[in-house]
C-alpha cells in the first residue's frame, strides 16, 4: 500500500529463458494494484524491441505514456555495417566470417577495444584461434595485449582453461558459461582495464555486464535454442 512507483528494468527479457518469471511478477503486481485500489506508477525500461506497442498494452501503458526512441538518439553515434555470407552450411559459413572479422578490426578499431559475440562456446575458441593465425600470417604488427611480462606470467598461472591460457598473450580473451568463474572474472578485469583489446563471448555476456568497446561484432545471427 505504501508503494507509489515500480520500475522494471530490461523488460525485453520477457522473451528470454527467465521471461516467465518477469511476466508472473508483473501480472501479480497488476492484481495487487487493483485489489488495493491505489494508482501506482509503473515504468518499464527496455532496449530496442520490435513490438513496443504490444509491450506497452500488456503493461497497461496508454499511448501517450510510451516513449520509443530511435537508435540514433544516443550520446555516442552508432554506425552499423551488415555483411552477408551466402553459405548454406553452418560451420563453413562461420569459418568464412573469420577473415571479415579480422579485417573489420584492422579497418575500424585498430588499437581500440573490440567485443565479438558468437553463437556457441566452441565458436569463441575457433574465432580466437583464427584471429591469432591471421595476425601471425600478416605483417601488420597487431598489438592487442598490454600486460607487462611479470603480470602476464602471473595471470596465466591463475587461469585453468588451457585455450584461454594460449589466447591471453595475444591480447584475446574468451568468455562463456563453460569457463570457471575465476577465469571469467580474470578476463572481465583484463578487458575492462584495457589490458587486452579483444573479447570473444557468447550472448550471456550481454546481460548485466557493461564493457567499453569501440567496435562490436555479432558473428552470426542464429543459435541453437
Amino acid at each position: 500500500q505504501n508503494i507509489s512507483l515500480i520500475i522494471i528494468d530490461e523488460v525485453h527479457l520477457l522473451g528470454a529463458d527467465r521471461g516467465h518469471i518477469l511476466e508472473a511478477i508483473v501480472a501479480r503486481l497488476d492484481i495487487i494494484r487493483n485489489d488495493v485500489g491505489k494508482k501506482t506508477r509503473l515504468i518499464g525500461l527496455s532496449t530496442a524491441v520490435a513490438n513496443s506497442v504490444d509491450l506497452a498494452n500488456w503493461l497497461g501503458v496508454p499511448q501517450n505514456g510510451m516513449f520509443n526512441f530511435e537508435p540514433s538518439v544516443r550520446p555516442v553515434p552508432l554506425e552499423a555495417h551488415i555483411h552477408g555470407f551466402p553459405s548454406k552450411h553452418y560451420c563453413p559459413r562461420m569459418e568464412s566470417m573469420n577473415q571479415t572479422v579480422y579485417q573489420s578490426i584492422q579497418n575500424y578499431s585498430r588499437g581500440k577495444p573490440v567485443l565479438i559475440f558468437t553463437s556457441s562456446r566452441r565458436q569463441t575458441r575457433l574465432t580466437a584461434s583464427a584471429l591469432v593465425a591471421f595476425s601471425a600470417s600478416n605483417d601488420t604488427n597487431d598489438n592487442w595485449c598490454f600486460i607487462d611480462q611479470d603480470q602476464l606470467s602471473y595471470t596465466i598461472a591463475q587461469i585453468a582453461d588451457e585455450s584461454l591460457k594460449t589466447f591471453i598473450p595475444f591480447g584475446i580473451g574468451i568468455h562463456h558459461a563453460g569457463l570457471e568463474v575465476r577465469d571469467r572474472k580474470i578476463v572481465e578485469e583484463l578487458f575492462s582495464q584495457n589490458k587486452i583489446h579483444i573479447l570473444i563471448a557468447t550472448s550471456t555476456l550481454a546481460w548485466g555486464v557493461n564493457f567499453p568497446a569501440h567496435l562490436v561484432i555479432i558473428k552470426g545471427t542464429e543459435y541453437y535454442d
